[in-house]
């Protein structure tokens, strides 16, 4: 257990092109050995850009109604939209009407181009990483529809560790993406109850627990890596009030098992680093909408966390 390991920690992207791209930019930059990406991988927004009589188009981004008169606007709305983790699509006025009035047809177009990037990072990674010597470690999150799971397990360079035991240098790494329930009802959340058990058949595959990885997506409850904003019932947001909303599941499996180190994300504000008796808990954050990548560059030797960076740009 003497071999040093650096990696770079990076969650919740949500969809977005420039986090990506400096994602993958950043192994080579940091210096490390290995990339480690857990979900949320992919956007949840749509914005139709929609043909204006005469010329020109015109859309609707975060509630505001936006001009757009020229090909050169054009381009750099889309790429503004793409920066943010949302997904265009051009749309005349009556193709427009006809999908609002139908809310499956959105939904099938959503996901239609929400798998189309994911194909496209996943392009991009196997073009960037043939030939190198990264070890890039990709995994969904809560947030992410079952297909996305096929995509990256087509990836000649980006290993799938969801649901894995990998090794990280000299460690066992496993990954959980289910989390407790949100407000939001995502695809792959249940109650804590019901993840303790699918937890410990993931833990049973680890031989050497104390210098083990634990990559959960959902942070452990009652800790500072869990604190979001209390949401009204309108699921609005309070500017002053922070509440605990991780996974008591998680927090039982850390204190039982004492790995060397946990990986979690799921809640964007709640960047930081505690330790849980022998375990350090780490959220690198996220601001993936502004395009600011945020990770964490991780060295392990000799079965302890000797240093770690919080990163952002």
């Amino acid at each position: 257990m003497g071999k040093q390991i650096k990696f770079f920690f990076v969650t919740d992207i949500h969809g977005s092109n420039s986090c990506y791209r400096k994602y993958l930019n950043a192994l080579k930059v940091y210096k490390v050995d290995v990339g480690i990406l857990l979900g949320d991988l992919t956007g949840k927004v749509l914005v139709p850009i929609v043909e204006k009589e005469g010329g020109g188009w015109h859309t609707t981004l975060m509630g505001q109604y936006t001009d757009v008169p020229t090909q050169e606007d054009l381009d750099k709305l889309k790429k503004t939209v793409e920066l943010m983790g949302y997904y265009w699509v051009h749309q005349t006025s009556e193709e427009f009407q006809e999908f609002k009035s139908n809310p499956k047809k959105v939904d099938t177009l959503f996901k239609e181009l929400m798998l189309q990037r994911m194909r496209e990072w996943v392009a991009l990674a196997d073009e960037r990483l043939k030939g190198t010597t990264y070890k890039v470690y990709m995994a969904p999150g809560n947030d992410d529809y079952f297909e996305v799971d096929k995509i990256i397990e087509d990836s000649a360079a980006i290993v799938n560790c969801n649901n894995k035991n990998v090794m990280v240098g000299d460690h066992e790494m496993i990954t959980f993406c289910y989390t407790n329930p949100t407000p939001w009802n995502t695809p792959r959340e249940k109650p804590d109850e019901e993840l303790e058990p699918m937890l410990e058949e993931l833990i049973a595959t680890v031989k050497d627990k104390p210098n083990a990885i634990f990559n959960f997506h959902a942070p452990p409850f009652g800790f500072a890596l869990d604190l979001a904003p209390e949401l009204t019932k309108d699921l609005i947001q309070a500017a002053d009030r922070k509440i605990h909303v991780g996974s008591r599941a998680v927090t039982k499996m850390l204190e039982k098992y004492q790995p060397l180190l946990g990986l979690h994300g799921h809640i964007h504000e709640s960047r930081g680093l505690q330790k849980i008796r022998k375990t350090t808990i780490l959220n690198p954050g996220s601001e993936y909408s502004e395009g600011i990548l945020k990770g964490v560059v991780v060295v392990l030797e000799k079965g302890k966390v000797i240093d770690y960076v919080f990163t952002s740009g």
